[in-house]
């Protein structure tokens, strides 16, 4: 069963890495595919519609969902829905941390606010926001319930254990940094465009992450994550294609 720590954990690592979820490979990164991806990937439940759907999508999956206006807060791991007034798409996005009835921290996709948004999305990052055109928010079936503890910080450890494989990764939508160890604190020494390539000697998983590696121009071991990993180390989400 999945805890809310592990859904918001999962979010936190994917906003620390600059990165998004495309769940259903349309129109690029946009808001609804990360709650999508998460109802999909740890729930088994597909959700239906644009991001102001969600609620009666979740409440139709026999899902917690709280409608405004309410006495209850959003509590971590909850998924807010609001409507937005320049489009009938709406917003979505996950509740991090306890909120105090007047603010909510949030991991949100796309809202950058860049001119092609609609098509092409955003990455996943970090927000606070009141409660202006919030419309409710929902619960996937959490082991733990819809609250959970504050989550804890993502390892970081420089161990892995590489396994050879030899391929080329093309980087997806959004930039990806090249670094000295395996995890976010190593030393950032490339950064690789979207639709650069590189070859890489060896695969791994460490810290949440699945890393490709390969040895750079100075002589010296490259690290450059490309997708996230569950607990057992299976990759579940790819930032590019790998030939």
């Amino acid at each position: 069963m999945t805890t809310a720590n592990e859904v918001i954990q999962y979010t936190i690592n994917l906003a620390n890495s600059g990165m998004g979820v495309d769940k259903d490979g349309v129109y690029g990164t946009q808001c609804a595919d990360l709650p999508c991806f998460i109802a999909k990937n740890w729930f088994g439940v597909d959700l239906w519609g644009n991001a102001i759907d969600l609620l009666d999508a979740a409440a139709g999956a026999g899902w917690e969902v709280h409608r405004m206006p309410t006495d209850a807060n959003p509590k971590a791991g909850a998924i807010f829905v609001m409507a937005v007034a320049s489009h009938p798409y709406g917003h979505t996005g996950v509740v991090i941390e306890d909120s105090d009835g007047y603010t909510m921290k949030t991991v949100e996709q796309n809202i950058d606010g860049n001119w092609n948004a609609l098509e092409v999305g955003g990455p996943a990052r970090f927000n606070s926001r009141d409660f202006s055109g919030v419309v409710g928010w929902f619960y996937p079936p959490y082991s733990s319930g819809g609250s959970s503890q504050e989550p804890t910080q993502a390892p970081t450890s420089n161990e892995i254990d590489l396994i050879p494989e030899t391929g080329t990764f093309t980087v997806g939508d959004a930039a990806i940094n090249v670094r000295r160890a395996p995890n976010l604190n190593g030393e950032i020494v490339a950064v690789y465009e979207p639709g650069q390539a590189v070859k890489y000697d060896s695969k791994g998983s460490a810290n949440g992450y699945r890393w490709i590696s390969y040895i750079g121009g100075s002589g010296k071991r490259n690290y450059m994550a490309i997708g996230q990993t569950d607990e057992a180390g299976n990759r579940i989400s790819l930032w590019g294609t790998v030939e």
